[in-house]
């Protein structure tokens, strides 16, 4: 689903359909630090607009950014321009990022290979 009005934002991770033709947005980064600027950004218009009543992105911490393929956007990297988003003149809904972390690591499970290119390699 597309949320935004605007310059084609492109498609969301998940909504939740809310009464009132409304909808919650949910995105789970898996690109580079800038998908997530995307994402976020995407989620804003969408409040702005009052398109959606809230969203959230989802990353991974810095310590779990390091088992993952490279270059995944982490919470560390998007932590410095919250105070960009805390200004947006949004009179009603929630915009959210939650910061993921591994359970454990286990030596018995090998790790996945990744390319120079940022992919798992098979």
């Amino acid at each position: 689903m597309k949320i935004a009005s605007r310059l084609r934002p492109g498609p969301i991770d998940s909504v939740k359909f809310l009464p009132g033709n409304r909808y919650f947005a949910v995105e789970w980064e898996t690109g580079n630090i800038s998908s997530s600027h995307r994402a976020i950004n995407k989620m804003a218009i969408g409040l702005l607009d009052g398109v959606i009543e809230g969203g959230v992105l989802i990353l991974p911490s810095r310590e779990m950014y390091q088992y993952l393929t490279d270059r995944v956007g982490n919470f560390a990297e998007i932590e410095p321009y919250f105070n960009v988003w805390k200004n947006l003149k949004i009179s009603n809904g929630l915009l959210a990022v939650i910061e993921i972390e591994h359970d454990d690591l286990s030596e018995d499970v090998p790790p996945i290979r990744k390319g120079t290119d940022g992919r798992a390699l098979k």
